[in-house]
Formats: C-alpha cells, sequence, structure tokens
C-alpha cells in the first residue's frame, strides 16, 4: 500500500517536471517541495497536538464545552451501538452465505479494496501538490494518520476481547479466549483511509457511497476467508472511520489555536486566520506564545 501511494506521488512531481515550460517547470517543482516540507511540519505538529488533546481530554470532561454536554453525542453512540448490535445478530447469517466463497475470490475482493482506497489517497494527494490544494494533501495526510492511529488501537483492542475466528469456533460468542478476531486489523485502515478522501468532497453521496463500498469490500474478502464474523468488519469500519473524523476535527480546531505549543515553529501571514493560512519554517525547534 505505501508503495502505491510513493508511486503515484512520484507520478505526479514527474508530471510537474516535465510540463511544457523550463522555468514554469522548475517553479512548479520548487512550490512541491516546500509544500512538502510544509505538510511535514502540518503532520508532526498536528500528531504532537492530537496526542495532547487526547491526553488531557479527562480534565474537560465537567467544561461548558465537553461533548458530554451535548444530545448530540448520546444519539451518535446510540446510533452505532445499535449498528453493531445489528451486525452481531447477523453474523451466523453473513457466515453461512460467505463461507462457500473461493479463496481467489476472497483475495480478489481484498485487493481490489486495498488498490482503490489507497490509490484514492494517494492520488488526491498528488492532486494537492499539483493544484497546490492544502485541504486536499492536508486530509490525505490525516487520513493516513487516522488509519495509521486506529490500527494501533486495534491491536490493543483485539488483545482486550480476544474473540475467537469463525474458523476457530462456531459461535460467534467466544469473546475472552485469546483471539484476535475482533476487530479486523485489516478493514480498519481502509475506513481510515476512506474517510479522508470522502470529507475531502464533504462526504457528497456520489463519492463517499462508492469508497466506503470499496474498503468493505476488504472485509467481505475476510469473512470469504473465514478470518471475521460481519461484526468485526462492522466495528473495524466503525473505528478507522471514527478516528479519521475524530483528527479532522481536532486539525481543523488547531488551525484556530496558533499560539499553542508546537515542535516545528509556524508563521501566520497577515490577515484573518484559515486552515490554509498557516505555513511551517524549515527544520526543528520549539515555539511558544508567553
Amino acid at each position: 500500500m505505501a508503495k502505491l501511494i510513493l508511486g503515484v506521488a512520484l507520478c505526479a512531481l514527474v508530471t510537474l517536471i516535465c510540463s511544457p515550460g523550463s522555468a514554469n517547470a522548475q517553479q512548479s517543482l520548487s512550490q512541491a517541495g516546500s509544500d512538502v516540507t510544509g505538510d511535514f511540519g502540518y503532520l508532526i505538529n498536528n500528531a504532537q497536538l492530537d496526542l495532547e488533546d487526547i491526553v488531557t481530554s479527562p480534565l474537560y470532561i465537567a467544561s461548558p464545552n465537553s461533548v458530554f454536554r451535548k444530545p448530540e453525542f448520546y444519539l451518535v453512540v446510540g446510533g452505532v451501538g445499535a449498528v453493531w448490535g445489528g451486525s452481531f445478530l447477523l453474523d451466523q447469517t453473513m457466515k453461512s452465505h460467505l463461507r462457500s466463497m473461493s479463496s481467489s475470490d476472497a483475495n480478489l475482493l481484498e485487493n481490489v479494496s486495498y488498490d482503490s482506497v489507497s490509490a484514492a489517497t494517494g492520488l488526491m494527494y498528488a492532486y494537492g501538490l499539483y493544484a497546490n490544494d492544502d485541504r486536499a494533501r492536508h486530509l490525505a495526510l490525516t487520513a493516513g494518520e487516522g488509519a495509521g492511529v486506529a490500527t494501533i488501537v486495534d491491536i490493543g483492542i483485539k488483545f482486550a476481547f480476544g474473540r475467537l475466528r469463525p474458523r476457530q469456533t462456531s459461535s460467534h460468542t467466544a469473546f475472552f479466549h485469546g483471539g484476535q478476531s475482533f476487530v479486523s486489523g485489516d478493514v480498519t485502515p481502509m475506513f481510515g483511509l476512506a474517510a479522508g478522501v470522502s470529507e475531502y468532497f464533504d462526504n457528497r453521496w456520489y463519492v463517499a457511497a462508492p469508497i466506503y463500498s470499496l474498503a468493505l469490500l476488504d472485509g467481505f474478502g475476510r469473512m470469504g476467508h473465514n478470518a471475521h464474523w460481519f461484526s468485526d468488519v462492522v466495528g473495524a469500519a466503525m473505528l478507522g472511520w471514527g478516528t479519521t473524523e475524530l483528527f479532522i476535527y481536532l486539525h481543523k480546531k488547531h488551525a484556530m489555536e496558533p499560539d499553542r505549543w508546537r515542535l516545528i515553529p509556524i508563521t501566520q501571514p497577515p490577515g484573518p486566520l484559515s486552515q490554509n493560512q498557516v505555513s511551517f519554517l524549515d527544520g526543528v525547534g520549539i515555539s511558544y506564545s508567553w
């Protein structure tokens, strides 16, 4: 997956270099290099601030702006619980319909999902370089961060719940038996990446439906291999999607807080602050506004 994304980005840079007009090509390459440097600072600083926000979040549970004081939070939690509960009830039904899938078909579904979702994310970043579109590049990076962090969280969830895989037991209630079925570590990053692509297009249905469907193909492939229950796939989808959406929200919040401590110093151009108006200096340092 990483090789595919890197290849797409390199193709975009080659296109920039080979475009007509040597002066324009050099200018485009210089701009692309500057954008990549800025994106490095964007990712490092936001990852640092994300960690700080998540670790200190319990301190603000009782604050007036806490999500726990908003009815929408409980509606979302209730909706997520209902969807997962419904998928749990369908575990045996889905297993009976997919257990006859051939190994080659299951592999095909997984490969289509991996390649298409990864390529969509890589192309979005490459387009951001070509069109100097900060939002496209930043959402691609945020999606990558979400996919990576969700995958790490997934490891902890597997250890905590210890659910056996369908090929290990006929019961879908076999939790806390030292298994690694819940939740799917393959599906989680696919939905993390898909969330970033969908967000770039403001979650319009004609983009959201295809990209999430492609991510879900991986889940069907895993069930075809008899490696996961349906509720493992749905849980993984929620984990990947939710992690990226959390980081998208936090990164927007960080853009409105330029005076917070950052590992890499930033410069703010004159005028009103927007998410695309924060630039990063070369090098690594420590900056704090007293």
